[in-house]
């Protein structure tokens, strides 16, 4: 009898946070949040908000205490949303953080199905 193996298959997105100079709705600026709670190699969340009134796929980027540094560029979200939506295993890491007056984060974004 023949024995059928799954075998997930990996996809790997580089991308950048934006909206990382805007502040959030609780009135906390992002910039700061970044300044205090994303290095290098941290791990970050992704959330959806489908009622975001600019982009029905809009994707949140969380801190790793859950606090919002900005989104996931459309292109990106639009990409990743079905995944999030599926419960694929998605794993997030800032792959880089930088900037002097304006801080900035790069993501390294892992899908397992």
């Amino acid at each position: 009898m023949a024995k059928i193996i799954k075998i997930p298959s990996v996809y790997l997105y580089d991308s950048k946070v934006v909206g990382v100079s805007k502040g959030n709705a609780d009135g906390s600026s992002r910039q700061e949040i970044i300044r205090g709670e994303v290095a290098e190699g941290d791990k970050l969340q992704l959330e959806a908000e489908p009622d975001n009134q600019f982009d029905k796929n809009a994707i949140k980027v969380l801190s790793r205490l859950g606090n919002q540094i900005g989104y996931l560029n459309r292109d990106m979200a639009e990409k990743i949303k079905p995944a999030l939506e599926n419960q694929a295993e998605t794993y997030v890491t800032a792959s880089w953080v930088n900037g002097e007056k304006l801080l900035g984060v790069g993501l390294r974004i892992e899908l397992v199905s």
